[in-house]
């Protein structure tokens, strides 16, 4: 096991002016066309095929990068001949594969580690015996040290007798700095998107990044708008700790959460105990209101497994409104510190509706704007009832199961 680093000008001549050759070629690429392709699958694709023309023997390449995000510690790309591109995510307590892993004595030592399957015991580390019962004869790994202090880096394997020779070390020794540069760059864009997904949800984030920033940007759209909340959340967390209540209200929001995602809703605001989502509309509104309902069935249907299971004096109980109308999507706020958000009058009578859940005993009430739209469906009447600041009574209805 070595570091195998070998520098263009130790090659012959006529080696060292092709590698050079091939290495100018590659450096331009990373630098240049692959920074703006937006899926980070096809620039692994983009390089891999570079790299094959380029004549290494390339069967196996992979990328980790350190993220911020809930349910990750780190991303990873893989290649390899069998399967194209895949990715693979590194959960938060995966630190004992991690040590057991070449990344990591790269990382310690701060230089590439290499070595011969044929050369090195399975213990060395993890990865050795799965390599080598895909037919690998070579592997390289090298790091990659960010700018904020974190780390990843790339491998390549090979299934070629011979190996990696001095002229493919040397290779990709001289674009060592464009492959980082470029990890780098991807590595940003994906925290950048991550982060902002993990705190506004899917479509703003989207929107803040295509320039949607300034105070008072909006777009008016229609839409089904989900509101849900907690049954005496109040009364319930007043008894418990603040450990308590955060692991209660982490237990109802993986109840709430998870059916909106599944179902193409975008979770836009967690207030206190309170869930605000929509359903973006397209023509008439039945689809987004079909799956609406359908992520509000599959709530209840959590909520009460959550229950059967749960300690009695953690039980929780939910109440849901669903309503279908026009908001104002974009800015608000004051100066640089800026909310990106749903607001107006469909969202004020959503959270109506859902109080009015509460005193009607009911898990789901839906506005007639939302029933007329699923006219296949059974809803039972409730009647007509003033909800505040809705300037005219409205007619509400309870699902028929």
């Amino acid at each position: 096991m070595s570091t195998r680093i070998e520098p263009i000008k130790s090659l012959p001549p006529q080696v060292a002016a092709q590698v050079a050759e091939r290495a100018r070629n590659l450096h331009a690429w990373l630098v240049g066309d692959a920074r703006f392709i937006d899926d980070p699958d096809l620039v692994v694709e983009g390089f891999v095929q570079r790299l094959i023309d380029s004549g290494l023997p390339l069967d196996r390449m992979s990328s980790a990068i350190p993220t911020l995000y809930a349910v990750r510690s780190g991303l990873g790309r893989n290649w390899n001949r069998e399967d194209g591109v895949t990715t693979q995510e590194f959960p938060w307590d995966s630190e004992e594969i991690y040590q057991d892993s070449p990344f990591y004595k790269a990382h310690q030592t701060r230089a590439w580690v290499s070595f011969r399957l044929d050369e090195i015991d399975d213990s060395a580390f993890g990865i050795v015996s799965e390599l080598r019962s895909a037919g690998f004869t070579d592997y390289i790994c090298m790091p990659v040290f960010f700018r904020d202090g974190t780390e990843g880096g790339l491998t390549f394997a090979t299934r070629s007798p011979a190996g990696f020779s001095d002229a493919d070390m040397a290779l990709l020794h001289a674009i060592e700095d464009a492959m980082a540069l470029l990890l780098d760059l991807n590595r940003v864009w994906i925290l950048l998107r991550e982060t902002l997904r993990m705190y506004v949800g899917d479509e703003p984030q989207a929107r803040i990044l295509s320039g949607q920033v300034r105070r008072g940007d909006v777009v008016h759209i229609r839409s089904a708008i989900v509101f849900a909340d907690m049954r005496g959340f109040t009364a319930l967390s007043g008894q418990m700790s603040g450990e308590d209540t955060v692991a209660l209200l982490n237990r109802y929001f993986d109840c709430v959460v998870p059916p909106i995602e599944e179902t193409e809703g975008d979770v836009l605001k967690y207030m206190g105990d309170g869930v605000l989502a929509i359903f973006r509309a397209e023509e008439d509104g039945k689809s987004a209101c079909t799956k609406a309902l359908a992520a509000a069935r599959e709530i209840l249907e959590r909520v009460e497994k959550d229950r059967a299971q749960a300690d009695p004096s953690a039980r929780f109980d939910i109440k849901i409104a669903l309503h279908f109308g026009a908001v104002a999507y974009g800015n608000i706020g004051s100066g640089a510190r800026l909310d990106y958000t749903v607001v107006g009058g469909s969202v004020n009578l959503a959270s109506r509706l859902a109080d009015l859940a509460g005193n009607l005993d009911k898990h789901i009430l839906v506005s007639s704007d939302f029933a007329e739209r699923l006219p296949e469906q059974a809803f039972k009447p409730m009647g007509e009832h003033s909800l505040r600041g809705v300037a005219e009574p409205q007619k509400v209805f309870a699902p028929v199961a």
